[in-house]
């Protein structure tokens, strides 16, 4: 059969989706991305970290249909797992999984009209190896969360949080490698990981520092970032100097009420100790524009305390209603307040991305080539700097010294020095 994969949402779903792929081609099956008219069964991976990327999961099925009129339609994710209704009994769909389970849909292509939504488990849900990716692969290795922020569904969708063994992590990154440059460590609580079964992420530091890949962190919580992990990370040959620290906010009242366990003062400090140890470091952010309880004062304090900090980039979004959070039993503001404030935070992003990317100019790094594109070939250095290199002068997949020049759209232009590793 032909089986085609449209995943929505993070990483995570990324990975669980090329495992699932990597099953179904173990099993004879052909697998792709493209929604044909001749795709026989298509996989739809959902997301609802927010109303708007529920609806897309929502809207996909018609999409689906369209695209694919005869193909049978399996449904897995986070979306499915908050409301299986949404998905059970619509046209084409014929079976429903969660978030955990997802395996079991290699074995499902002769089934009709059945859900399987379970709990989800107590304990990491080991699944075969993912697909492995010709540039850049995903590896999890942590499932769940603890934190119950204030305006999150994600515990109730996932469950508590979760280690998957070290061995099992250190085996699957080493295969990785053999077809991968670039190995990205995702979880849906990265910085959680190993608390429940005794160790830390300075030791999954230790254990992958020989992976002959690029390792990068996905995105991390700030208490994580101390002296003896940074260290750790500094003695790493492999590691890639991008620190995504989620924030959400840069007020301490509004911190307090998204139940963050930190303050402002205690997120600018664990910036500043990482730019101690990584001078060329790229931190970049969430934020979540119009929490119900943010003033303008509020607002203002976040914006002031993102200026501060001089982030990298900043991936910001309106505050999402998810019914059954805390947040969404309060009075929430007004659609323009938001709005403004959304275009005030584009604005300081804007900025603050054009002074890192104008810091980078001169800078000798590495980069990964990824695409070509408009008469350039394109790829990122290892703080995830975009980086724009003359079409022609080196091939896909290579890693490659460059000295990097001027800013150019939303990276900068490079010269090549020396072409180190290519396939």
């Amino acid at each position: 059969m032909k089986i085609a994969f449209l995943t929505l949402g993070c990483k995570v779903n990324q990975y669980e989706a090329d495992s699932l792929a990597r099953a179904f081609e173990d099993e004879g099956h052909t697998v792709c991305e493209n929604l044909d008219k001749d795709v026989d069964v298509v996989v739809l991976s959902t997301c609802a970290v927010t109303n708007e990327a529920e609806r897309k999961s929502r809207q996909m099925i018609a999409k689906i249909n369209k695209s694919c009129p005869n193909a049978k339609i399996l449904v897995c994710g986070c979306a499915s797992q908050h409301s299986s209704k949404n998905f059970e009994g619509k046209q084409g769909v014929k079976v429903v999984v969660g978030t955990s389970g997802k395996i079991w849909l290699k074995d499902m292509l002769a089934e009709s009209d059945r859900c399987f939504v379970l709990d989800p488990p107590l304990d990491f849900e080991e699944v075969p190896p993912a697909k492995k990716h010709r540039t850049r692969s995903y590896l999890k290795i942590q499932d769940g969360c603890n934190n119950f922020c204030s305006y999150c569904l994600i515990p109730f969708l996932r469950g508590r949080s979760r280690s998957r063994g070290l061995e099992s992590i250190v085996v699957e990154a080493f295969n990785m490698a053999k077809a991968s440059k670039e190995i990205v460590l995702t979880g849906i609580d990265l910085s959680s990981w190993g608390k429940d079964i005794n160790l830390d992420l300075i030791d999954l530091a230790n254990s992958l520092s020989t992976i002959n890949a690029r390792i990068r962190f996905s995105s991390m919580e700030a208490g994580i970032i101390t002296d003896d992990f940074l260290s750790a990370l500094k003695k790493m040959p492999n590691f890639c100097p991008h620190f995504h620290l989620s924030m959400q906010s840069g007020c301490n009242k509004t911190l307090k009420d998204m139940n963050r366990k930190y303050t402002k003062e205690e997120f600018i400090e664990k910036t500043k100790m990482i730019k101690t140890y990584f001078s060329d470091a790229a931190i970049t952010t969430d934020v979540i524009v119009g929490y119900p309880t943010e003033t303008d004062e509020d607002f203002a304090e976040s914006l002031d305390t993102i200026k501060k900090i001089g982030f990298a980039d900043i991936h910001f979004f309106p505050f999402s209603k998810r019914a059954g959070t805390v947040a969404a039993r309060l009075k929430q503001l007004d659609g323009e307040i938001v709005k403004k404030r959304i275009e005030e935070i584009s604005k300081v992003r804007d900025k603050l991305k054009a002074e890192f990317l104008s810091k980078q100019e001169g800078m000798i790094c590495e980069v990964l080539t990824e695409q070509e594109k408009d008469g350039f070939t394109t790829g990122h250095a290892r703080n995830f700097t975009k980086v724009y290199l003359p079409s022609g002068q080196v091939p896909l997949n290579a890693l490659v010294v460059v000295r990097a020049g001027k800013p150019y759209l939303d990276g900068v232009k490079g010269e090549i020095i020396q072409i180190v590793d290519e396939d």
